[in-house]
């Protein structure tokens, strides 16, 4: 079977078509209808300002926010209070730039990746639950040159770490900080048909911009693309991968551009179906993706926002559950809370506030 190893996205680009593929949504057959709940922030929610992802990990959500002068956020969620503001951003040590990837680590804490640093750090929830922050840093033990510019990762165990992105001729890597190594696996779909020629792997693979999220339990993770309705799962066997089910109703699309002086580019196409996965969330037993549906959504433009009113639920098989239809068009954050068996998302209202739905 198919190994794979996952990607990045350098621009988009958006063309508007009447191509009505098969798409996912048409797997399922039951609907259930959510309505939203307002999560009240106590203290200083004007503070929050635009927050752009969440994680959930113990009686916390901390939110990531590209506007702040601190870009992280932690929020007691009983008592709905603004614990610490933290995380400066800057070149220094411990500061933060570029994009965040945030991930519930086994219900012990957060795993923060700082894609343009390239440095993984893990914070407890203890450390969350304190108004002072301790920033352990969690050594990938990789040479300068070896450790990539890889747009999400996720750690499997103690020592092994699956990361989408990179400039290799595969989809994904596994880093093995034990043995000090990396792998290198995973075919583009056969369904990728790259007419470009002398293409680099690096330009390739933005096209396969994509989430991760890992379900420890079951020794499962799922890759889901946000520029199609593409996704995989693995199983993970403690030392490597194997694809156990995919959807490529469809898949990402990309072609050369060539920009004013003569510049050349690569250009994802998000509008080349139904409607593309824009997050991706999980628990022990289903895989939630926000997907959005470009006409429920009105996007035809390129400046149209990223929104979306559904979640598409599936088994950790791959076979469709149920479509989560919301009463309210959110952003692309979403996160399960697994004691609260509740999604949090953020919407604008039309400033950003933070909501969540019972299931």
């Amino acid at each position: 079977m198919r190994k794979i190893f996952a990607t990045f996205l350098l621009l988009v680009l958006f063309s508007c078509s009447n191509n009505k593929n098969i798409s996912i949504v048409d797997s399922f057959k039951t609907t259930q209808s959510l309505t939203h709940k307002v999560f009240e922030v106590q203290n200083g929610a004007n503070e929050l300002l635009n927050p752009y992802s969440m994680a959930v990990s113990g009686n916390t959500l901390t939110t990531w926010s590209t506007n702040m002068p601190n870009v992280f956020t932690t929020i007691d969620i009983a008592t709905g209070k603004i614990i610490k503001h933290w995380g400066t951003r800057g070149q220094g040590p411990d500061e933060f730039q570029g994009r965040i990837d945030m991930n519930n680590h086994a219900e012990k804490g957060l795993n923060v990746w700082d894609v343009n640093k390239r440095k993984f750090y893990f914070f407890s929830n203890s450390n969350l639950e304190s108004d002072s922050t301790f920033f352990q840093n969690v050594p990938l033990n990789m040479a300068e040159g070896m450790l990539d510019r890889y747009n999400s990762v996720i750690q499997l165990d103690t020592f092994v770490f699956f990361a989408s992105g990179g400039n290799n001729e595969k989809l994904f890597t596994l880093i093995d900080t034990k043995n000090n190594t990396v792998k290198d696996v995973g075919d583009f779909p056969p369904e990728d048909t790259n007419e470009i020629k002398d293409l680099p792997p690096f330009f390739r693979k933005m096209a396969y911009n994509g989430r991760l999220k890992y379900n420890s339990t079951l020794r499962k993770l799922v890759y889901v693309s946000i520029a199609s309705e593409m996704f995989e799962i693995y199983n993970f066997d403690g030392s490597g991968v194997e694809l156990s089910a995919g959807n490529y109703s469809t898949i990402p699309k990309y072609k050369k551009v060539v920009r004013e002086g003569g510049y050349s580019s690569v250009a994802t196409e998000l509008i080349n179906g139904k409607g593309i996965n824009i997050g991706v969330t999980a628990s022990d037993d289903n895989i939630f993706m926000l997907y959005q549906d470009f006409e429920r959504s009105g996007m035809k433009e390129e400046t149209d926002n990223k929104l979306a009113d559904m979640v598409l639920v599936f088994d950790w098989d791959g076979n469709p559950v149920k479509i989560y239809e919301l009463d309210s068009f959110v952003k692309t954050a979403i996160t399960y809370d697994k004691g609260r068996n509740r999604l949090w998302a953020i919407r604008d209202n039309p400033d950003p506030e933070i909501i969540y739905f019972e299931l």
